[in-house]
C-alpha cells in the first residue's frame, strides 16, 4: 500500500459533522456539549514521526484542540475516551489515512461570562436554566440570554417572595409580573430595615422599572419570539444590570 492510497481529506464541516454523527450514535450529551465549542486540529504528518508507533507508515497524525468554557469543558473530560473513539471512527483512518493523537482543551470565557453568576437554587427547572445561560455566555451570545434570564428571575422572585409570604398572584389568581414581585420584595425589605443605606433602597426601587423594561426586551427584542433582536451591545448592559441586581438581593437573603 503506497502513501496515495489514502485520501488524506476530512469530512466538510467536521464540527457540525461529528455532533450529527455523536447524536446518531446514542451520545447525545457529548453531541450537546460540543456545540458550546470551538473544534481546532492540526496535521501532524506521518503518524511514526509523531510518535505513533505500530504500521502507521503511511497513517498521518491528528491533534485536536477543544475550546469552551469551564463547565463545558470539565464535563467533556469526563467522556474524552469516548469522544477520542468517537472521532476516530468519524474520520474513517482507513480511508481518509488520518489517526487521531491527542485531544487538548482550552479554557475561554467571554468578558460577560467572566463576569456573570447567578444565585445556585436547586431543582431540575433552574439546572436547565443555569445550562441554556451558561451555554449562551460561553458562545458570547448575551441576546439567547435574554428569554432564559427572564425565566430564571420570574422563578427566583417567586420563590423568595414565597419564602416570605409574600403573594405572588392577585385575588383572581394571575400571576403577577416580573417587576410586580420585584416592587412587593423591594417593600418587604425597606419595612423590615433591609436596606443599611438610602442608597440601595432607592436603587432597589428605581430597579422596578428597569425589570418593567426588562418584560418589553423579553417580548419584543429577544428570542421569545419572531422579533427584531437587541443588539448584542444592550443585551449585554441589560443581563450585566440585572444579574448585579439579583446578586445582590441573594446577599440580602444570605445576611
Amino acid at each position: 500500500m503506497s502513501e496515495y492510497d489514502f485520501t488524506y481529506v476530512l469530512p466538510d464541516n467536521f464540527q457540525q459533522g461529528i455532533i450529527r454523527f455523536l447524536d446518531l450514535n446514542g451520545k447525545k450529551e457529548l453531541s450537546n456539549l460540543l456545540k458550546s465549542c470551538k473544534i481546532y486540529y492540526d496535521d501532524l504528518g506521518y503518524a511514526y514521526y509523531a510518535g505513533m508507533r505500530g504500521d502507521n507508515w503511511n497513517k498521518k497524525a491528528l491533534d485536536f484542540t477543544i475550546e469552551s468554557s469551564k463547565s463545558i469543558i470539565t464535563n467533556i473530560k469526563r467522556n474524552q475516551k469516548i469522544l477520542t473513539e468517537m472521532i476516530q471512527k468519524f474520520i474513517k483512518p482507513s480511508v481518509s489515512g488520518y489517526l487521531v493523537r491527542n485531544i487538548e482543551f482550552i479554557i475561554s470565557e467571554s468578558e460577560l461570562s467572566t463576569d456573570f453568576s447567578l444565585p445556585e437554587k436547586t431543582g431540575d427547572d433552574f439546572a436547565t436554566l443555569y445550562r441554556d445561560i451558561h451555554d449562551a455566555l460561553a458562545k458570547d451570545e448575551p441576546v439567547l440570554v435574554l428569554d432564559r434570564l427572564h425565566t430564571f428571575s420570574m422563578k427566583y422572585f417567586r420563590t423568595i417572595c414565597q419564602n416570605h409570604g409574600i403573594g405572588v398572584s392577585a385575588p383572581d389568581g394571575q400571576l403577577y409580573p416580573l417587576h410586580s414581585l420585584v416592587g412587593n420584595l423591594t417593600k418587604y425589605y425597606d419595612q423590615n430595615n433591609l436596606f443599611g443605606s438610602d442608597f440601595s433602597k432607592k436603587a432597589m426601587k428605581m430597579s422596578i422599572s428597569l425589570f418593567d423594561s426588562y418584560n418589553a426586551i423579553r417580548n419584543d427584542k429577544s428570542f421569545a419570539h419572531d422579533n427584531d433582536l437587541l443588539s448584542k451591545r444592550e443585551a449585554s448592559y441589560v443581563v450585566r444590570i440585572l444579574a448585579d441586581t439579583i446578586k445582590f438581593i441573594e446577599e440580602i437573603e444570605n445576611a
